[in-house]
């Protein structure tokens, strides 16, 4: 004989009734729910790739291949097809999304912004789902602001509106729906629902590494929101244990002791900087009572909270010890409640486990804060607030009230607070999207919320050096106010950071712009003394600064490493041979400057410089050759122009020299040596007065004459 189920645990509270008009007036609420979600969002679905999203989408040569990098993205490392960087994260999923969504619209961010927003309002629906089964003792109306609560707080923007946390939207969203299946198992003793719960669990894990905090709360939720007892709760949560080992021996077979060597940099965590550990652990409980700050109040948003955003503090902050109090008030309570199998308790404890691998209280993580990391934590302080909203409707309406109409809820002073709050978020939730439309509008915004942080310094600074002044037409004026904005930026990075050696690299790159060699030299160097140089990219950029400022053997030195280390590429053969030539160093610049071509056939630059390196040697009619090949392929290649009438009046024919001056500055007629040489010219051929007015142009220009 079977032995009976107990009773569920009895609340004060509504029941809802389970008609088929009930059934279907959730599935409309379901629907509008899922609509707003999407509407929330659709402002983002314009918007650019921002801040990481180039690391796993448009710079990693995985996703670039679709179908064809499916394989190498589900044997390797969250990013190993952007950098050889050893990690210990392993998420296959969201990147094979990205794969797949390239190969349909490349270089296209819209798709991955409308994934991303479809995700959420199906994810939406999935919470008010599920929130209809775990709360359904509650008030009717509590259900659904729970979930509107959490669907339209603004803290979630960075997740949503940023394509390269869909890792994030993925893990919850399987989460939720493998506790749904879980319920519905309970619920039915259906088996299939059970396999259905074990595999999105898998897919949980596969999404992102915190999904296992979710074998955490399935004990939880089947206690607090069921009636089976302790060994039936211990038997079904071991079955999701060892779904979680099963997933760490596939990533242990994949990674191997990838990441364990990694060295926590403190630009990224402030915390690598404390004291002590007595100071980290403060500093760690006081950015908990940040987080919940966050979730009351969530009017200040940054996307980057690394050094020195959060300086380090002792428990004799305020703060610290408010948070101390107020986390150990809540574990305390939650955990002598469980006995009564307590919703609250439910919440707490979710929020405490759900955040427990990223609050840096137990190990220190690569970041000191971040919003993205309460994207799931948030639903138990949502259900927390939805206990305590139910707390007012039981004492406020005595008789028990099993329908939801609007009379109900305008008849009562929660609905409208309720209402003003989420039109509120929904509200901040819109305007901060806007500010995710870019890279440069995001740190311009955000360099103001937060000035203080040497990341963000350093990331307005690169993106107004790489995405803005080398995208605009050499000599231009646009060309040169952003790198003298992005100097400003990176000089403030590394006066809050000294040893960020990132900046001081970019910082250099910015000067060697500005042709301002000696200021380039100290960058670099000081870059390269807090950690060595190992890209040839680096080594390259330091060479050529040392070329710009005439120590060639040091550029040399410098080039001749880039070579070695990426020996397939043009542009290190180039600067290589051109500072050969510079060093009186014919053949070997000959040689090197043929290989470049040689890798790149239309690569005018070295073709230029090739022909530079025959000028300097005195062979004019073979630098004529070279330049001729250069402006086969650039018929406006200005600097060609220009020293293909220099090598006509090494030869004593003006004539043709003229007409090479004269078409360079035609193209561009800024160019101050063109214009010289053009006067000069006509003025030795006795065209005195046209001379004159070209005189005058390089006066203007800043010649001194």
């Amino acid at each position: 004989m079977k032995a009976q189920r107990k009773k569920a645990p009895s609340h004060p509270m509504v029941t809802l009734q389970s008609s088929t008009e009930k059934n279907l007036s959730k599935k409309t609420i379901s629907i509008i729910i899922g609509i707003l979600a999407f509407l929330l969002y659709a402002n983002t679905l314009g918007h650019e790739y921002t801040v990481d999203d180039t690391t796993v989408i448009k710079n990693n040569k995985f996703t670039v291949q679709g179908f064809a990098g499916l394989d190498e993205i589900f044997t390797s490392s969250y990013r190993a097809g952007y950098w050889d960087r050893t990690e210990g994260l392993y998420r296959p999923i969201s990147v094979a999304m990205f794969a797949l969504e390239w190969a349909i619209a490349p270089e296209q961010p819209w798709l991955g912004h409308f994934m991303n927003v479809l995700l959420y309002a199906l994810t939406a629906m999935a919470l008010f789902s599920l929130m209809s089964v775990l709360l359904k003792n509650l008030h009717p109306f509590i259900p659904i602001l729970v979930t509107l609560l959490w669907v339209f707080h603004p803290v979630h923007t960075e997740v949503v509106a940023n394509i390269k946390s869909r890792d994030e939207l993925l893990s919850f969203f399987f989460g939720i729906l493998t506790i749904r299946y879980l319920m519905s198992y309970l619920n039915t003793q259906k088996r299939s629902t059970m396999l259905l719960s074990f595999l999105i669990f898998f897919l949980a894990l596969l999404s992102k590494e915190n999904s296992v905090t979710w074998a955490g709360v399935i004990p939880l939720a089947i206690w607090c929101f069921t009636s089976e007892n302790l060994k039936k709760t211990i038997s079904i949560s071991a079955m999701y244990i060892g779904i979680v080992i099963v997933y760490l021996i596939i990533r242990q077979l994949i990674l191997g002791d990838g990441g364990s060597d990694y060295q926590l940099m403190v630009v990224n965590n402030s915390m690598v900087d404390a004291s002590t550990f007595a100071s980290q652990f403060a500093t760690a409980i006081s950015i908990l009572g940040k987080y919940l700050y966050l979730f009351i109040l969530p009017v200040t948003l940054v996307f980057d909270y690394s050094y020195n955003t959060i300086p380090n503090v002792s428990f004799s902050n305020p703060n610290a010890l408010f948070s101390l109090i107020v986390f150990a008030f809540g574990l305390i309570y939650s955990i002598r409640s469980l006995s009564q199998r307590s919703i609250a308790a439910f919440g707490i404890l979710f929020f405490l486990g759900t955040i427990s691998l990223v609050s840096n209280v137990f190990f220190l993580i690569e970041a000191t804060m971040a919003e993205r990391f309460i994207y799931t934590p948030t639903l138990g302080l949502c259900i927390l607030v939805g206990v305590m909203t139910n707390s007012l409707l039981t004492k406020k309406n005595k008789k028990t009230e099993t329908t939801l109409t609007t009379s109900t809820l305008t008849k009562n002073t929660v609905f409208i607070p309720s209402l003003v709050v989420l039109l509120l978020f929904a509200g901040r939730t819109y305007s901060r999207n806007q500010d995710w439309k870019s890279n440069y509008n995001l740190l311009t915004h955000d360099v103001e919320i937060s000035p203080n942080s040497a990341r963000i310094r350093y990331a307005l600074g690169s993106t107004l050096l790489v995405e803005k002044a080398l995208v605009a037409p050499e000599g231009s004026t646009e060309r040169t106010n952003f790198v003298d904005r992005a100097i400003v930026e990176l000089t403030k990075g590394v006066t809050i950071l000294p040893n960020y050696n990132d900046a001081w690299y970019n910082l250099g790159i910015a000067y060697k712009e500005k042709k301002d060699a000696k200021n380039a030299i100290v960058c670099f160097e000081k870059a390269r003394s807090y950690k060595a140089f190992t890209e040839a990219s680096r080594f390259s950029s330091a060479g050529v600064a040392y070329g710009l400022d005439g120590q060639y053997e040091k550029a040399l030195a410098d080039l001749s490493t880039a070579v070695k280390l990426e020996p397939n590429e043009p542009d290190n053969w180039n600067n290589y041979g051109l500072y050969l030539s510079e060093a009186g160093k014919f053949e070997e610049s000959l040689q090197a400057l043929d290989k470049s071509i040689s890798l790149k056939p239309d690569f005018e630059k070295a073709i230029y410089n090739k022909g530079n390196a025959y000028a300097k040697a005195g062979r004019y009619q073979e630098a004529l050759r070279e330049y001729q090949f250069a402006l086969s392929i650039n018929v406006n290649y200005t600097d060609a122009l220009n020293n293909s009438g220099n090598c006509y009046v090494m030869l004593q024919k003006f004539d043709s020299a003229l007409v090479y001056f004269q078409r360079s500055v035609d193209v561009d007629p800024n160019n101050a040596k063109a214009v010289m040489n053009l006067a000069v010219t006509l003025q030795n051929t006795g065209d005195t007065a046209k001379a004159n007015i070209y005189f005058q142009k390089a006066r203007s220009l800043g010649v001194a004459l």
